[in-house]
């Protein structure tokens, strides 16, 4: 597996992105995915933060063979996990399957939040770890608290990519509804779920403040966000016009480019 190529297609999972062939991607450059996309695509870099996807894209065997930045997975030894479990009160989800370490999210953990709910659900998560290919990440960056799609990107910033193809990070939906192709599996809201405000009042929390704030950091770094031919979605971001590494082209221009 070559990664690290200076071409990153960072993708989300709005439904822009549906019919397009992930895989075919790591032929062009590094390909980093968020959340189940797993489910149907091994990109060469997986992230999830939220506690709950976690634990899923663990317990499938899926970090046993591929890389992966799951949010705030910090092993500890079993048996302290065992003794915090049974002093939860609530709901705990456990599955050690003999791991001398496990990773232990609290029901009062911030990212054991199931978006669509409206409030935490109150499981505690605890999973047996072995040897995998697992790095820790967190959602905090420059005072916010990025999503896992915002992450993922600055993540690829991180590690050395020089151009950055946004794909399937769709902000808006046509009917202000969740845009997203996973809408009512597990760990998702429902599939009538109201749209979650890309330009949250809460600027901690709010998407466009933080792609403005990875487009800001790193300058040298060129950012393109591919949009469908579709107005409704197709939009240029008011808050990011004075973001001159940013440009903006559609899917049939990333085709064309890369002849995928």
């Amino acid at each position: 597996m070559t990664l690290f190529h200076d071409t990153h297609f960072c993708f989300g999972n709005g439904n822009s992105r549906k019919g397009l062939d992930v895989d075919k991607y790591k032929k062009k450059g590094t390909v980093v995915g968020c959340n189940a996309i797993y489910r149907d695509f091994t990109p060469d870099i997986l992230v999830a933060l939220d506690s709950r996807m976690n634990h899923e894209v663990y317990r499938s065997g899926y970090a046993f063979e591929n890389i992966c930045y799951l949010g705030y997975w910090t092993p500890i030894p079993s048996v302290i996990a065992e003794g915090m479990a049974r002093e939860q009160k609530g709901r705990v989800d456990v599955e050690f399957k003999g791991c001398s370490e496990a990773v232990y999210h609290g029901a009062d953990g911030v990212f054991t939040f199931i978006q669509g709910l409206g409030k935490n659900p109150g499981i505690t998560y605890v999973t047996g770890t072995r040897k995998d290919y697992v790095h820790n990440i967190e959602p905090d960056v420059d005072g916010f608290a990025y999503a896992t799609g915002s992450r993922s990107i600055h993540l690829s910033c991180e590690v050395g990519a020089k151009e950055i193809y946004i794909i399937g990070h769709d902000l808006y939906s046509k009917d202000n509804k969740i845009n997203n192709v996973y809408a009512g599996t597990d760990c998702y809201a429902t599939k009538d779920a109201d749209l979650a405000r890309p330009d949250n009042p809460n600027e901690t929390f709010n998407w466009i403040k933080q792609h403005k704030n990875t487009f800001d950091k790193f300058k040298n770094i060129k950012f393109y966000k591919v949009n469908p031919e579709d107005e409704t979605i197709n939009v240029r971001v008011e808050e990011w016009e004075s973001c001159n590494n940013l440009e903006y082209i559609t899917l049939t221009d990333l085709d064309n480019r890369f002849k995928i």
